[in-house]
């Protein structure tokens, strides 16, 4: 069959602008799955619109990010599709799915459309009544149950595992299908399929409007010099003049051009605020440390890359193959360094993994702390973190010579005015060389935002299409504290 995998334009506040664009690693790796017996493309509007912004129509703080539909149906209407297939994250993409999904729907209607990813995993059943436009959810890990439904042309649903379609008047959820237990048997994403090198090109955009940004020269007439960025970035060997600029200052610095790998998947924690669990489940598994360092090969010598970001949720949780894995980066002699934007394990960090991860390249340890009170820790958020650990973390970095960023939340359903003042006090005491603080969002479908659901705890102002991780608004009102609490204390500390 012919497949149309599909990642939409994001709508975001304009104080979001301009922000980086992460790899589509859930469409690269569903690609790689398939691209055996079937026919795929990739279109990542995000990828393909990296410098595209408009105006939300009647709200005048929200901008669209990403390729114009009229793009899409081009793309359509030259490889004729006959499934599209939709990634879905977080629910501040269901602007861009609903419109994206109306739109095929009315102008492509004989293409079935399915989605996936945390959002609709989260509650499948609910999607599909609430967008009459998406056919069928793929629900959990989706590799398996992609191939499956296209090797059976979509047909003889009640026995594919993992999805929720339409039949009839009627939604049907079947079964969840067990977790992929070998991560190595996966082939690597399929990034050729893509225009990888534009990644790097949005990196220069954002770079060059920030300079010009800190300047003061695209304050008046933004959209004049949002263009005259979106031209600059565009010009003929500009991202490697700035690959070679960026690359010379080498202390404490990541290296460009960069790419994102996944080397595991799942996490031993049981945050009840994530909603990493709806696809990956509740258990950790991992891709071998020679199956990760063949993928990093292959970035290097087939698409130049220089640094990477690893997007597990946690990447170190086995302490055998974080060693493995810098050992053999430090072998290959690439020049790579690495980073863990989401954060590093504690449980499984010490002086010996540390010295590691500074030999190959790693130049700051990021540390998901969330709460500096031990109770919220183990009784609301439930993850495993000994904040007596933390301080010995942080005074082993600054002897390596790594620098620390520690990340907290505050305004969580269940702790109190003291329990934030606490954690600030810990923020600022542990020796962390930045600190970032989070406002609690709760996100759909999980186990502390039905929490807030049933106690009413959430305010009017509340809508799920606008909230972001890095949010700066509290949406929380319980009998210990006001959004306006939580901010003061946030914004006070920091």
């Amino acid at each position: 069959m012919r497949i149309l995998l599909l990642r939409t334009f994001y709508s975001l506040e304009k104080n979001y602008f301009p922000r980086f664009i992460d790899e589509p690693l859930a469409l690269e790796y569903l690609a790689a799955y398939i691209r055996n017996d079937h026919q795929v493309k990739i279109f990542d509007s995000l990828l393909e619109g990296f410098n595209q912004y408009r105006q939300v129509p009647n709200e005048p703080e929200r901008i669209y990010q990403g390729a114009k539909l009229e793009r899409l149906d081009k793309i359509i209407k030259e490889f004729k599709p006959e499934v599209i297939g939709i990634n879905w994250f977080f629910s501040s993409q269901n602007d861009g799915v609903e419109i994206t999904a109306n739109h095929l729907k009315k102008n492509f209607s004989a293409i079935p459309i399915i989605v996936g990813g945390p959002q609709p995993s989260g509650d499948p059943i609910q999607i599909l009544k609430d967008y009459p436009a998406i056919d069928m959810v793929v629900f959990g890990e989706g590799e398996i149950t992609l191939k499956e439904l296209l090797a059976k042309k979509l047909q003889d649903l009640p026995s594919i595992l993992g999805i929720t379609y339409r039949q009839t008047n009627e939604i049907i959820k079947n079964e969840p299908r067990p977790l992929i237990k070998n991560l190595d048997e996966i082939p690597f994403p399929a990034r050729d399929l893509l225009k990888f090198k534009n990644y790097g090109r949005q990196r220069v955009y954002t770079s060059i409007y920030k300079k010009l940004k800190r300047l003061g020269l695209n304050n008046s007439k933004e959209e004049l010099n949002r263009q005259v960025t979106a031209k600059l970035s565009t010009l003929p060997i500009i991202d490697q003049v700035y690959y070679w600029l960026h690359n010379r200052k080498k202390t404490n610095r990541n290296q460009v051009p960069a790419a994102d790998m996944v080397t595991s998947r799942g996490c031993p924690n049981n945050c009840s605020f994530c909603a990493v669990h709806n696809v990956w489940g509740r258990s950790w598994r991992m891709r071998s440390a020679e199956n990760v360092l063949n993928e990093i090969e292959e970035l290097a010598k087939k698409y130049g890359i220089k640094h990477i970001n690893f997007q597990d949720d946690n990447f170190n949780v086995s302490k055998e193959r974080t060693i493995k894995i810098c050992k053999g980066l430090i072998e290959s002699k690439y020049g790579i360094t690495i980073s863990v934007p989401p954060g590093l394990y504690l449980p499984s960090l010490d002086e010996e993994v540390l010295t590691w991860l500074k030999k190959a390249g790693v130049n700051l340890v990021r540390i998901s702390v969330e709460s500096g009170n031990q109770m919220v820790l183990d009784k609301i958020i439930r993850k495993r973190i000994d904040l007596s650990q933390v301080k010995k973390v942080t005074d082993i970095c600054r002897k390596l010579d790594i620098r620390t960023e520690g990340a907290f939340i505050f305004g969580l359903p269940g702790e109190t005015i003291e329990t934030m003042k606490e954690t600030a006090k810990f923020a600022k005491n542990a020796g962390f060389d930045r600190v970032k603080r989070f406002i609690y969002q709760p996100f759909p479908n999980t186990d502390l935002y039905r929490q807030c659901i049933e106690k009413g705890y959430i305010t009017s102002d509340y809508d799920s299409k606008r909230i972001y991780v890095t949010g700066d608004k509290c949406y929380i009102k319980t009998e210990n504290f006001s959004p306006q609490d939580v901010l003061e204390i946030a914004r006070d500390t920091f």
